[in-house]
């Protein structure tokens, strides 16, 4: 597959993408979300597949990305039907998504400038704030977990772009900070003042974030197709 070709079908998926779900938003239905979380699982496929004759060193950072797409996909799906489920199947994704953004830089103690204010800030908004109410104990405990683990990908994402600046990077940090933040707002909805406001806030951005990162992958491909060049 072409390069141009690989980035007009992308463009056209990303597409698609956000017309199945405003489908979903006017329709609504288990299958439907199912069916809209699927194209950010096809779009990251495709750029996998066009990265199949990259080292296997790069080749398990687009593999590991896609792992995480499929996982959300899962959740999106349960989230619903079996709560806990969804739940374990975002911090799957999460913490593939983090071990990606490892894949592509090793640790380095600016991690933690990132990290630690994104894990304070999610902690006091699952925990400390008026608008989410959690009156079961355990399902604090494990949302708080959750908050620790979707800090830690996101600082990650965002140290990587400190670290070595490019589109691909600058995607990845936007889709991961996109993420954070839906993941906040859907806190709220779901154990404080649901709206159609949240709802929005959340849907629109959660799915856009999901399709951006699987976007990233077609410029990290772009990227390390170079860098084999050079």
């Amino acid at each position: 597959m072409k390069r141009d070709a690989l980035g007009i079908g992308n463009i056209l998926l990303m597409i698609g993408a956000m017309v199945c779900l405003v489908c979903y938003d006017v329709f609504g239905g288990l299958w439907l979300k199912g069916v809209t979380s699927l194209w950010f699982v096809i779009l990251g496929g495709v750029n996998i597949w066009a990265a199949r004759k990259l080292p296997r060193r790069e080749r398990r950072f687009f593999l590991l990305i896609g792992a995480g797409l499929f996982f959300g996909m899962c959740a999106d799906v349960l989230l619903g039907p079996v709560f806990f489920a969804g739940i374990g199947a975002f911090a799957l994704g999460h913490v593939l998504y983090l071990c990606a953004f490892y894949a592509l830089e090793k640790p380095r103690r600016q991690d933690l400038w990132f990290f630690l204010p994104l894990a304070a800030a999610s902690m006091f908004v699952v925990a400390g704030t008026p608008w989410i109410t959690i009156e079961d104990a355990l399902l604090k405990k494990l949302l708080l977990g959750y908050a620790v683990i979707i800090a830690a990908m996101v600082g990650k994402a965002l140290s990587n772009l400190l670290a070595r600046p490019g589109r691909a990077r600058a995607l990845m940090a936007l889709g991961s900070v996109m993420f954070w933040f839906s993941d906040l707002v859907l806190a709220v909805d779901m154990f404080g003042q649901s709206s159609r406001l949240t709802w929005i806030l959340c849907s629109y951005v959660y799915w856009p974030a999901q399709s951006i990162l699987a976007h990233s992958l077609y410029h990290r491909l772009r990227e390390a197709q170079k860098e084999e060049e050079a």
